[in-house]
């Protein structure tokens, strides 16, 4: 079961940290206090503390949901330890995922494949770029790539 970070949840848990940081540094082992001490993942509070972090760049903290922005933002690597802790970031990743993502992703399996099938196999080839934000903003975005017969 997971916790919702309500904007009042994230700006205690974003104080927390303050009180915890020096010179903008945690020391080891905060992060999972304050998540025991909040009912949280260690993952929420590291996001919390990440978009802080980031968002003082404009001297103001900005840790409630309503300025953030999931567009263009870095994926975070996670470790999930326990079965509840994959299952989420599953769910996570899963709700992240665009659609027009996995379109470009199929695509540029289609021409590795493509490729692999020209160089008889092996993994020699270079992958083409195809261009695609460009495409898709001319609205010539493929959904298949054609195979030539001499592949």
């Amino acid at each position: 079961m997971t916790k919702q970070i309500t904007d009042d949840l994230a700006q205690a848990l974003w104080e927390t940290l303050l009180l915890h940081s020096t010179k903008g540094r945690l020391r080891y082992g905060d992060i999972t206090a304050i998540a025991c001490e909040f009912g949280l993942t260690t993952k929420a509070v590291t996001r919390v503390w990440k978009k802080g972090i980031r968002s003082m760049g404009d001297r103001v903290a900005a840790v409630v949901k309503a300025g953030w922005s999931r567009r263009g933002r870095k994926k975070s690597q996670t470790r999930p330890r326990t079965t509840e802790d994959l299952i989420e970031e599953v769910e996570y990743a899963f709700h992240e995922t665009s659609a027009g993502t996995l379109t470009k992703t199929f695509l540029t399996l289609q021409s590795v494949m493509l490729e692999i099938m020209k160089c008889g196999g092996s993994n020699t080839y270079k992958t083409p770029h195809l261009h695609k934000d460009k495409l898709r903003n001319a609205g010539k975005l493929p959904t298949t790539l054609p195979c030539d017969v001499q592949a």
